[in-house]
């Protein structure tokens, strides 16, 4: 009788036993197939996350650092303090800094970075405020202190919450610079090309041409790209983190040419500039100066490129809302009798095989 007791208190727990290594088994197996999933699902949107890092300048009319991230991947992108904003730069003294930068809801305060705006097709965001979709870019304000040096270049490391990053260098030149470039920038639906700071010509070199003048036309002709008639030389500056536009003497450098025209003497042919402000909708706000800063030609200078400046004194001009456009137009224009034959005015921008003192630009 006591052996059948024993018999069956050891088959119970054998039974017992079998059950919870079962039920561990199964439990192990869940738990390593959840993990599997999991990480297959992080692997996943790390691979449909991407990021680039388009523009980055220390602003010469704010104390800001100001960068541009393109969402250019297939996720939505937020938790912007669980970001990664690196960067490594000289001071004025010539010391290097490298520096974790944590971010603020507010306007950043010393090494701290904010999210500025997230725009689409150069209007700020509508929906789903505070994340950006795919296709929408980031502007991001960071306050460094102390502040790069003069004529010193930086890095910048940029990384989301799982890791992908982008990075990209900027300049620091100590004065202003803006530069036409050939890539588009799109408010409220038009495209319009960049005006850029802080970075020379590094694009696809393009010319932008008048209209054909008839011999002996004065007029005045907004230019555009040769090979597109209906994309106008109009050059777009985001006033994001500036309060301000100085007052300067601003010199205007047109890398320049006629085009079969004969004939011209000195002060018949000019390249000048008009100067506005637009709205992100679309609209100007206001038109600062229109025919200014006029670079004329002399007589022998007839079918071949020159560089050719003018200066133009610019008043203050505080920023009514820092979404909009600080935009600079480009014409030619013939004065006196006109040229001879006919012919056509012409500019070049973003051509980086010109040495910077050759190139299309302002300084201030």
């Amino acid at each position: 009788m006591a052996t059948a007791v024993v018999s069956i208190i050891c088959i119970a727990l054998i039974v017992l036993g079998g059950m919870t290594m079962s039920q561990g088994i199964l439990t192990s197996a869940d738990t390593t197939a959840l993990s599997v999933e999991e990480i297959s699902a992080r692997e996943g949107e790390i691979m449909r996350t991407e990021v680039d890092t388009i523009r980055a300048a220390q602003l010469s009319w704010a104390d800001f650092l100001r960068v541009t991230v393109d969402n250019s991947g297939q996720t939505k992108l937020a938790s912007f303090s669980k970001w990664d904003f690196i960067v490594n730069y000289y001071n004025g003294d010539g010391t290097y800094y490298t520096k974790w930068l944590p971010y603020t809801e507010g306007t950043p305060g010393d090494n701290e970075w904010q999210k500025a705006r997230v725009c689409l097709n150069g209007q700020p965001e509508f929906f789903e405020p505070g994340i950006i979709n795919p296709e929408e870019e980031l502007v991001i304000l960071a306050k460094l202190s102390p502040l790069p040096g003069d004529a010193t270049i930086g890095d910048i490391i940029i990384a989301t919450p799982n890791g992908v990053q982008s990075s990209i260098s900027f300049n620091n030149y100590g004065y202003t610079l803006l530069t036409p470039h050939s890539e588009n920038t799109t408010i409220a639906g038009t495209d319009y090309y960049q005006l850029v700071e802080a970075t020379p010509a590094d694009g696809t070199a393009m010319t932008e041409t008048t209209d054909i003048f008839t011999a002996n036309e004065t007029n005045r002709k907004i230019m555009h790209n040769e090979n597109d008639a209906s994309r106008l030389a109009r050059h777009a500056f985001p006033l994001t983190g500036i309060s301000q536009i100085p007052a300067a003497t601003w010199t205007v450098y047109y890398r320049c040419r006629t085009w079969e025209f004969q004939g011209i003497q000195d002060n018949d042919v000019n390249f000048d500039i008009d100067i506005l402000i637009r709205k992100a909708d679309g609209t100007v706000r206001t038109t600062i100066a229109t025919n200014v800063a006029n670079a004329y030609l002399t007589g022998d200078e007839v079918d071949m490129w020159v560089t050719k400046s003018a200066t133009y004194n610019f008043l203050e001009y505080p920023v009514v809302d820092d979404s909009d456009y600080l935009e600079i137009v480009y014409y030619g224009e013939t004065d006196s009798h006109g040229p001879d034959n006919p012919g056509y005015m012409q500019i070049r921008i973003d051509d980086n095989t010109l040495a910077e003192a050759d190139q299309t630009r302002i300084e201030a």
